[in-house]
């Protein structure tokens, strides 16, 4: 351990030394304190949660109880069964008297609990009597409306079940647009006299979700926590996060008394991560069963609000560390200060040359091993720079050379008294085809001789291409067709003459498999920002061969041997000696035919 400290740089000395003088220590003590502070509170916070969580437990108890009151006593009182078996076989007599008796009860138990919504009693018939405290109109109930009759689900329920029967939260729309979370509470009726004639209709009782959640909500959450209300469906019945409410999170409990919820953190922590509940992954979660594990209370509690109260403690100990880390930077500054100084000014001159400017020289009066190796890097720096030129330079004349070879593989020089006097004999002999194609030929002639790498317009470049390939369809008695596409903005643009006429005379000779009629070349010249031209020239002929292709857009045009092609390793080499990579070249080939892209400066 000891050599390979000593084997460490000045900057790497002084970090160990700042870490194991200071930081270290300080960020592991206050790290303990930490931990030990959000324990404590977490454990002393889980047993107000859970004397809460009891209260709460009782009161949502009592709650239900109260109303499982109200139930048993309508159940308990034999005249609502009696009147509900007439009811039940249609006595005309009695019936809408019978009718009008039991919505007077109804309205006086509504009177004596207001927070009742609505409570009805259902015939077998599925015939409803009601009273409703929010339209005081049966015929446009809110809380068991004719046009959505789904209450009537928990009414069927009642029917095969002893016990009270809950529902899942409705979400119901008043006439003033309002909307409501809505219960249902139901049981149903029996004549205790006559038990064995079984049920004779059910009641049921409307009850908004405001009132369940008052029961166990707490007024100092902020929003932060989350407590909810979940059904042995999974589904939440009252939350204090109202967009929770009616959603089903998970799957049924599992049957039996507190093996129902040995599992349910694990269930209710997967949930709440599947819904993203909390907005952080550091929270605790809290269960009571009510009435018999009927529902459970679930309340998530942010354990980040833990860290709040400590927060004095934590500056205190924020503020120590970096007083220790600042008195330690300081007497580390003293000592290593000037060494850090050199290491520097050398690493930034080694940065710089590192980026290519071998100009860089390092000014110093250090007499140490630093100066010694400023020395040194000067003298490299130097050199290398020397070499740099001597080797562009050389590189410049074998560019010029290998140009001057292309162009002469392109531009070779005829005779142009001879064309022209054989010109004049075919005009003389009035074969005119011929007079034009040795117009164009000595055109062409000239133009590729004079200043071969020259710059010219596009529109001279244009021109030199129509007589080429005019020349070419004379040659293959017009196999081919050409259309030419050229934006006329960039008509009197620059470029260097002579680039893509290698690229059609491919096209023309090993493109096309033979004279079928529909062979056809187009070019198109477009401008691409304020710096570019793009060229395009494709055909419809049999393509090239992949492997050529993948060699072609991988072309060392540095090292790569021409093999006496002129055609597109020669274009790709000017493109890259006139415009190094502000040029592109890249083909796309297939049995249906071959799209070459080339990109080149232009210039105004």
């Amino acid at each position: 351990m000891v050599n390979r400290y000593r084997g460490c740089g000045i900057a790497k000395k002084t970090l160990i030394i700042l870490l194991f003088v200071s930081i270290i220590p300080v960020m592991a003590i206050e790290i303990l304190t930490c931990i030990i502070a959000a324990n404590t509170l977490k454990k002393q916070t889980g047993i107000l949660v859970e004397s809460n969580m009891k209260l709460s437990q009782k009161g949502l108890e009592d709650f239900f109880s109260e109303y499982d009151s109200i139930i048993m006593s309508i159940y308990t009182e034999n005249e609502y069964a009696l009147k509900l078996e007439k009811l039940n076989v249609w006595d005309s007599r009695n019936y809408y008297l019978l009718k009008k008796q039991l919505e007077d009860d109804l309205e006086n138990i509504s009177y004596l609990h207001p927070e009742i919504l609505g409570i009805a009693v259902v015939t077998l018939k599925k015939e409803c009597i009601l009273y409703d405290s929010i339209t005081n109109n049966a015929m446009d109930s809110f809380c068991f409306p004719e046009k959505d009759r789904s209450w009537l689900d928990v009414t069927d329920e009642t029917f095969h079940n002893t016990q009270t029967v809950y529902s899942h939260v409705v979400n119901r729309e008043q006439a003033n647009g309002t909307k409501r979370n809505i219960v249902y509470l139901g049981h149903r009726i029996a004549d205790i006299n006559n038990y064995r004639q079984g049920t004779v209709g059910s009641i049921l009782i409307c009850l908004d979700e405001t009132n369940i959640r008052e029961t166990y909500s707490q007024e100092d959450d902020n929003g932060i926590n989350v407590s909810f209300l979940c059904d042995a469906n999974g589904n939440i019945v009252s939350s204090t996060r109202i967009d929770l409410i009616g959603t089903g999170i998970f799957d049924e409990w599992a049957d039996g008394g507190e093996k129902r919820f040995s599992k349910t953190e694990s269930k209710i922590r997967q949930a709440v991560e599947a819904h993203q509940i909390m907005n952080t992954g550091f929270y605790s979660i809290y269960t009571k069963p009510v009435l018999k594990n009927q529902f459970v209370l679930v309340s998530l509690r942010d354990n980040r609000e833990l860290l709040k109260d400590f927060k004095y403690i934590f500056e205190v100990i924020i503020l120590l560390t970096i007083l220790i880390i600042i008195t330690s930077i300081l007497i580390m500054i003293r000592f290593a200060g000037s060494l850090q100084v050199r290491v520097e000014k050398i690493t930034s001159a080694m940065d710089r040359a590192y980026k290519g400017d071998y100009t860089v020289q390092i000014e110093h009066t250090w007499q140490d091993e630093f100066g010694k190796i400023a020395r040194h890097f000067n003298h490299m720096v130097q050199k290398i720079d020397q070499s740099g030129k001597i080797e562009k330079e050389a590189l410049l004349r074998e560019k010029n050379a290998e140009l001057k070879a292309l162009e002469a593989q392109i531009n070779p020089h005829f005779l142009y008294n001879t064309l022209d006097a054989i010109n004049w004999i075919a005009i003389e002999n009035e074969q005119f085809l011929i007079s034009r194609m040795l117009k164009n030929l000595g055109n062409i002639l000239r133009y590729s001789v004079h200043k071969s790498n020259g710059v010219v317009s596009v529109r001279s470049e244009i021109e030199y291409l129509k007589q080429y390939i005019f020349l070419q369809q004379q040659r293959f008695s017009f196999s081919f067709h050409c259309i030419m596409d050229v934006e006329e903005e960039v008509l009197d643009l620059k470029m260097h003459k002579l680039l893509f006429q290698p690229l059609i005379e491919n096209a023309i000779i090993h493109g096309f498999p033979g004279n079928t009629g529909q062979d056809m070349i187009t070019v198109s010249i477009k401008r691409k920002g304020d710096r570019h031209l793009v060229i395009f020239v494709e055909d419809n002929g049999k393509g090239m061969e992949e492997e050529l292709v993948r060699e072609l857009n991988h072309y060392d045009y540095l090292s790569g041997a021409m093999e006496g092609s002129i055609g597109a390793r020669n274009v790709i080499m000017r493109i890259k000696y006139y415009y190094g990579e502000d040029g592109y070249f890249f083909i796309e080939s297939n049995d249906r035919g071959t799209r070459i892209t080339a990109e080149i400066l232009f210039e105004e």
